[in-house]
């Protein structure tokens, strides 16, 4: 049955992908009333599922490793699993069912992997013609990069983007501490996806989208590759640092290990800044009135403003700053932003219960909208929970039928 409420609850998504970018396009669905059928194979088990056991109040949670994870329950809510053995020959006819009744497939996995096991685009599209399918593969599906084979933090280093995460004069310190170029691609392959969803309905066709994420993560560097292109000039590393603003970083606050983050946009803040700070002597220098002459001492104002935010306490820091027009914000740890009422007031997370794990709290899409806002209506389901559901329910198919099937190791 399809998801009762959203503007989405019309379609049926086959969801062949893994880890991080293309599960987060399907959740997304999901939460806007799509009904996913996330494919998924006990022998090749998503990666997702393979993070360790997590620690549930200083204690190890019980249950079964590749069930309880809160990284496979975020980016997995609302899905049906069912799990087939996609190279077993007999799992053909059942995938060719499964594709004649959805209305869009997606699959992140390298250029040929679902096209050796017959269910490339050109066969797909036989079946089905209305069917729309999303491929995000490193590359794309063409050109001398296509076999690519990638996760974020190789991609982000092939776009360059690595290069720049570090400090002014140092070496660059390597990967960004999340792999950035997964959601980055999931929303950038929503927008064609969704494209392709309005365009069906006046034409009736569907469409095979694509799309490569090193193009996704090429077009957020695009400053630093125009400035290359027209100028000659090669990006470099400068740590929290603004071409255009100062002071523009992370500086230390009282307490241990305790910073906030300021951002002072214009001469106007920095005179607020000033204020607040009792105007100093050292801060009412001329060359420092000015933006460009701001910029131009960065690196002496950094260490003399952090020589005055390191005796204040962070939330007074940030309570008074942006009271006075100031862009700043504590730099929060795990818990601390999981407390934050700012994203409790924009009902970011979602209360929600797992079979195992039981209450839980989930991040929604963080979009506002009025009449069909995004919401999350179950958590992750078990490997292979409604393999009875789907096989039985949707494709018509006999419990004797199914189990046949699971003993042959075709549904596994």
């Amino acid at each position: 049955m399809m998801a009762d409420d959203g503007p989405l609850a019309h379609l049926r998504v086959l969801d062949f992908s893994w880890v991080w970018s293309g599960p987060l396009v399907t959740a997304i669905l999901a939460e806007f009333g799509a009904q996913v059928i996330k494919i998924e194979h006990g022998a090749r088990l998503d990666s997702s599922r393979l993070r360790g056991r997590p620690v549930r109040d200083g204690r190890p949670m019980a249950g079964p490793s590749i069930e309880i994870g809160p990284y496979y329950h975020q980016t997995n809510h609302d899905k049906l699993s069912i799990t087939l053995n996609l190279k077993a020959p007999a799992a053909r006819d059942l995938v060719d069912r499964l594709v004649g009744i959805a209305d869009i497939v997606v699959e992140n996995l390298s250029p040929g992997a679902l096209e050796r096991v017959g269910l490339g685009y050109a066969r797909a599209a036989a079946l089905n013609p209305r069917l729309i399918y999303l491929s995000m593969a490193a590359a794309g599906q063409t050109g001398p990069l296509a076999g690519m084979r990638a996760y974020a933090p190789i991609m982000s280093s092939y776009c360059g983007i690595e290069s720049l995460i570090g400090y002014p004069g140092e070496a660059p310190i390597g990967m960004m501490n999340f792999g950035y170029g997964d959601p980055n691609a999931a929303v950038h392959a929503l927008i064609p996806l969704l494209a392709a969803i309005h365009e069906r309905e006046a034409s009736g066709r569907g469409r095979h989208i694509d799309m490569s994420q090193l193009e996704a993560m090429l077009a957020v560097f695009a400053e630093p590759l125009i400035d290359h292109a027209m100028n000659g000039r090669a990006a470099r590393a400068t740590g929290n640092g603004s071409p255009s603003m100062a002071p523009h970083g992370i500086y230390p606050a009282a307490g241990d290990d305790a910073w906030v983050s300021i951002a002072v946009a214009d001469d106007a803040q920095w005179q607020a800044l000033v204020a607040c700070m009792g105007a100093p002597a050292w801060a009412q220098e001329p060359h420092l009135v000015t933006a460009a002459g701001r910029v131009r001492a960065a690196a002496a104002l950094d260490a003399t403003l952090a020589a005055w935010t390191r005796t204040q306490p962070a939330p007074a820091l940030a309570a008074a700053l942006r009271a006075a027009g100031i862009a700043c914000s504590p730099v929060q740890d795990i818990a601390a932003q999981w407390a934050d009422p700012q994203f409790e007031a924009r009902g970011i997370r979602q209360a929600t219960t797992h079979r195992l794990t039981g209450a839980e709290r989930l991040y929604r899409t963080p979009w506002t909208m009025a009449r069909h806002p995004p919401r999350i209506r179950a958590s992750a389901p078990l490997l292979g929970e409604h393999n009875a559901q789907v096989f039985c329910d949707l494709l018509g198919m006999a419990p004797g039928e199914v189990a046949q099937l699971q003993a042959d190791g075709v549904i596994a």
